[in-house]
């Protein structure tokens, strides 16, 4: 057995968790596996014996909820380098490998034995920025800062040339992974996440010309706050935020050297996932 320590990341807001938890816990403690929790869940489970938040002895990263978990979990697993493992809580799931119901002994067994297939995704990050904590596996995306209808105005370049000017709501930079998120709302392209490309996608233009454009993931794309006067930010995945000012009027996003990787166990029909995924998403 090569794995020695296995993290499980819980999000706190899905209480139907604990028992999930509890069954994989009770699994991997079985099998003489070291578990390292975080916080909340130990915190949630009062338990002992159990490393805290000391990811760097995992081999591999057990995630308990959604994509968004998935995503907030990818600040343990990138420093590190740890596959993750998504076990699906929420209703979307794109990320999520296997359902609660597939939780069980044959599993682990393989999980354990490392009999799985890598999925790696590229994920990008803000030059200038620490690559640990300023990357993003869906999307970047610059907008207004403050809840004013003020219009935002912005020019983005690729690798130094000029792509377009366009003023609305803001510029969506998605990876392909990130292409059915955010992007898609707003009307960006489905792109296969095995695609080595960044999507940018307008957000609401004031213009009938401005359409999404499908670049190279080696291109070093550049957007520029016009006029900035601190009513634009870059938001990481939703989750982080960075000031654009008078400063700091623009940013460079590009490829980070870390990717996102998750195990998987089948072979899925992406095609097949998009139709059922995004259905449940409606209903």
């Amino acid at each position: 057995m090569s794995v020695r320590c296995v993290g499980i990341h819980w999000n706190p807001s899905k209480s139907t968790g604990l028992d999930v938890a509890r069954k994989l816990i009770k699994l991997l403690v079985r099998r003489g596996v070291e578990i390292c929790l975080n916080f909340d869940l130990n915190s949630e489970l009062k338990a002992s014996g159990f490393f805290v938040d000391e990811f760097e002895r995992c081999q591999l990263l057990i995630v308990l909820g959604g994509d968004g978990t998935i995503l907030s979990g990818l600040d343990k697993a990138i420093p590190y380098d740890l596959p993750i493992l998504g076990i699906n809580l929420g209703r979307l799931g794109f990320l999520s490998e296997v359902e609660t119901a597939e939780l069980d002994e044959g599993m682990i067994d393989r999980l354990l034995a490392e009999d799985y297939a890598i999925d790696a995704r590229t994920t990008m990050m803000i030059e200038g920025q620490d690559p640990f904590r300023t990357f993003a596996l869906n999307d970047i995306v610059i907008t207004r800062a403050t809840p004013s209808v003020k219009i935002l105005s912005l020019e983005y370049e690729a690798n130094g040339t000029l792509v377009d000017c366009v003023s609305g709501d803001g510029l969506i930079v998605a990876t392909a992974t990130g292409s059915t998120a955010y992007s898609l709302s707003a009307g960006g392209p489905v792109v296969l996440p095995g695609l080595d490309c960044f999507v940018l996608t307008p957000v609401c233009p004031h213009t009938l010309n401005a359409r999404p454009v499908v670049v190279s993931a080696d291109e070093r794309i550049t957007v520029r706050a016009k006029d900035a006067d601190g009513d634009a930010h870059a938001v990481l995945d939703g989750r982080r935020v960075l000031r654009m000012d008078h400063q700091q009027p623009e940013i460079t996003i590009c490829r980070s050297p870390r990717q996102a990787r998750f195990v998987r166990f089948h072979e899925k029909n992406y095609f097949g996932l998009l139709r059922s995924k995004l259905s449940e998403w409606t209903h």
